[in-house]
């Protein structure tokens, strides 16, 4: 498959999951309050041109027509670590749109460097990793109430193994790390960053 593709089916992959969760109210904001794009164009000054994101979610107060929230998805389908390179990059993109109120966060099927990852902790960008399905470990086993609790604790330590491990393993398909948090789901941590950005 030729890696245009691969990087839309990516893509679509995480514009679908962010629009469920938009659409079942499983966010602080409302669907009636929020929009979510994909290939938006945003305007830049220093450029005198468009800044084209993979996904965005736009935020509104009532009877507002600017967004008070722009949060930019950037969709990296890489089978290795992501360089700090390509972070620097979504850095400068995301103050060009506008720095104020526009939130940052880097989608990965892959993992990132330790420079990547540090880069991002210190530009408050968030991390989330999606493993490829191939990296994930389905297990059957007779579910007791033990396994069943069991499945639903998370390891936190394996968060650090996933963000930085290419080949990491896991019965989970979900990790991600922002504002020196680290979240188990979409939901938690589209809470958490609505609910900073309405504080």
């Amino acid at each position: 498959m030729n890696t245009t593709l691969r990087g839309d089916e990516f893509e679509q992959r995480v514009f679908d999951a962010l629009k469920e969760e938009l659409q079942k109210e499983r966010l602080c904001a409302s669907p009636k309050h929020a929009k979510i794009f994909r290939k938006k164009a945003y305007h830049s000054r220093d450029r005198e041109s468009e800044i084209i994101t993979d996904i965005s979610i736009e935020i509104f107060l009532p009877n507002r027509l600017e967004p008070t929230l722009v949060w930019i998805f950037e969709c990296k389908d890489y089978t290795g670590a992501i360089p700090v390179d390509d972070v620097e990059e979504f850095h400068a993109k995301i103050q060009q749109i506008c720095e104020d109120n526009t939130k940052g966060s880097i989608v990965t099927s892959g993992a990132l460097q330790r420079a990547a990852r540090s880069y991002a902790k210190a530009k408050g960008i968030g991390v989330i990793r999606l493993l490829p399905d191939d990296q994930i470990e389905h297990i059957m086993e007779f579910m007791t109430a033990a396994t069943a609790l069991r499945a639903t604790q998370v390891d936190w330590s394996e968060f650090d193994a996933a963000l930085a491990n290419p080949s990491h393993r896991s019965r989970r398909a979900f990790f991600s790390e922002a504002d020196d948090y680290l979240f188990a789901n979409w939901y938690s941590l589209l809470s958490h960053v609505f609910e900073r950005s309405s504080a």
